[in-house]
This record gives structure tokens, sequence and C-alpha cells, in this order.
């Protein structure tokens, strides 16, 4: 009896229809995988760190996501929409089949857009205000989230905003603008990133962070170096690095553009430089903003271009604090007084 009830149903108009629509869908998402799957391999040679952070990446997760879900979606929601039936429909009755025809193809458009619009844009980007340069509306949410991870009573976020601008801006319109694969390549030295970390043939920065803080930079290396997420918490333990140490300085601003050229020339030509102040006569070594910056420090003889590393140190530290700063003020909603 049940097997004769099984032939009934198997022998149903609507079901033999809708075995052969799934066997369809199968076929179609069977193709769609592998689609997905190459695509994803792809993914292996590209920086990737859970969030878009270069646009080859974030493409590559928008296309694999937009096809599976668009489909999906459009199978769930429009079940009995065959686009293959619509263009056969069209012979007889071209006006509605051109209707629902365009019905859903403006369905799918509005699918891609949302797809576009959840995995590329940014997430605090409605939260930021107009002029800031192209690249800080991706990557200044990304710094933003590793110095509330790892720094979240930073006095002044605006100095971390302005230092990334410092370190990859040419100009303000450059495509090397906070951009994590802003890149800076010379016989002397090799930095790339919102930091520009570096290595020369003395030193290795990448490599002595990776020893240091280790699972922290653990997919970090020199082979895939443009992950914005890490380059932006090097630059925020780094800054902190510089920052602890410091004592002695007269207030909060002095201390970060102390801590500051400590990133730029090193901690042990910070303390020259202090020490040396404190041997002059009216030189506050409390104070970097015409005191400890005077004083002896960097070589000043020339080091790039026509600048010397003295002046490149000192530059570093006014650029960032009394020039590029303003730009980020409204990060500093608790720290008006610095």
């Amino acid at each position: 009896m049940l097997k004769t009830l099984l032939r009934h149903w198997a022998d149903l108009p609507w079901l033999k229809r809708h075995i052969h629509d799934l066997r369809g869908d199968f076929q179609r998402l069977l193709l769609l995988a592998a689609v997905a799957g190459i695509t994803m391999l792809a993914l292996n040679h590209l920086s990737w760190g859970g969030t878009p952070g270069d646009l080859l990446s974030a493409l590559a997760f928008v296309l694999i996501t937009m096809i599976l879900m668009m489909h999906i979606l459009r199978r769930v929601l429009l079940p009995f929409v065959q686009m293959g039936t619509l263009v056969h429909k069209a012979y007889e009755d071209p006006l509605a089949s051109a209707i629902i025809f365009a019905a859903v193809i403006l369905f799918k458009s509005v699918l891609i857009l949302s797809f576009v619009l959840l995995f590329i844009a940014p997430g605090h980007a409605s939260s930021l205000p107009g002029g800031l340069p192209a690249h800080a509306y991706r990557n200044l949410p990304i710094l933003l989230t590793e110095q509330q991870r790892f720094w979240p009573d930073h006095p002044a976020p605006s100095v971390l905003a302005a230092q990334v601008e410092q370190e990859t801006c040419p100009s303000l319109h450059s495509a090397q603008c906070w951009s994590e694969r802003a890149e800076l390549k010379t016989s002397r030295e090799h930095g790339i990133g919102l930091g520009q970390i570096t290595r020369t043939a003395r030193f290795d920065t990448l490599s002595a962070l990776k020893r240091q803080y280790g699972a922290l930079l653990a997919n970090w290396s020199w082979a895939a170096p443009y992950n914005p997420a890490l380059q932006a918490r090097a630059l925020v333990l780094q800054d902190k690095q510089c920052y602890t140490p410091i004592r002695g300085t007269a207030n909060t601003k002095e201390h970060l553009a102390m801590s500051l050229n400590c990133y730029n020339a090193g901690p042990g030509m910070l303390a020259i430089s202090r020490s040396r102040c404190a041997a002059q006569r009216g030189c506050k070594p409390d104070h970097w903003f015409g005191h400890v910056e005077l004083a002896a420090g960097p070589s000043r003889t020339t080091g790039y271009g026509k600048r010397s590393f003295y002046a490149i140190s000192r530059e570093y530290v006014s650029n960032i604090m009394l020039k590029r700063r303003n730009r980020y003020q409204f990060l500093d909603a608790q720290s008006a007084n610095v």
C-alpha cells in the first residue's frame, strides 16, 4: 500500500515540476559553489583580516556572498519566477513578461547594492565628518577599533589619526594617503602601511614587533604586510610602548609630543635630547615645544633629500601635533584640554 501511495505521489504533476526545479537549483548551486571556492582560494593570496581591508579582497568577498545569497533569496522570495521561462513566455505575452523580468532584475539590483553597502562600507564611516582623506573612511574606523582594544585610555586619539596622515600622505589627495598599501622604498629603507613599518640593513621593525607581541601579530609578515588591522595594531602598540615609560613631562600635550619623537627617532635619541636640554640654562626637559625640540639630538648632516635626521625628527612631531591633528580633533571628545 505504501509503495502504491508513493508511486501515486510521484505521478503528480506538481511534484514532478518541483523535483525538476530543485534539480536545476542544485546544479546551479554546485556551479556557484565552484566559483566561490575558486575565489576563496584566490583570497589566500590577498591580505584579509576578517573585515574588508583592501579593495580586491573586499570585492572578492562581496562577490562570493552576493552570488550565493542572491540566488537563495530569490528562490525563497520568488519561488515560481523562472528567468528561462520568462524568456519563452515573452513570445506569447511580451508586456507581462517584460514587467516581471524587470521586477526580478530590480530585485537583484537591490540585493547587489545591499551587499556592497554591507560589506564594503566601513562600519563607522557614517559617523565621520566630511573633508577627510578618502581612504580614512575605510581605515580610520579600523585604527579606532585597535586603539580601543589595546589602548582604551589613550589621551588623544586625534594624535594617532594625525600620525597615520603624516606617515602616509604626501598630499591629502594622494592614492597613498591613509592607505594600507602606502609604501616608501629607497636604497636605505623599506616602509609599508599606516605606520610605515620599516626594515633597513640594520633593523627590521616588523620582525622585532612579532617577537615581542607574539600571537597579536602572528599573521603579519613581509610576505603579506597589507593587513590594515595589523598595521593599526602595531602602530598603537608602538606608540603606547613609547608613551608609557616617559616621566617628568609638564602636561599631556608635551608627553604626547615626546612619545612621537620616540616613535620617529627612538627612545634613546629622545633621552639624549632631554638630557642635553637639562644641561642647558633655561631649557626645560619637561617641555618638548621650544625646549627639548631645540636641544641637540639626531645628526644634523643630510639624511633624506636635503633634510637632516635632526630636522626630520623635529618636523615629525610639529607636523602631527600642530598641523595635522586639528583635522581629527573631533575624536577627542573627552580630551579637550590636551
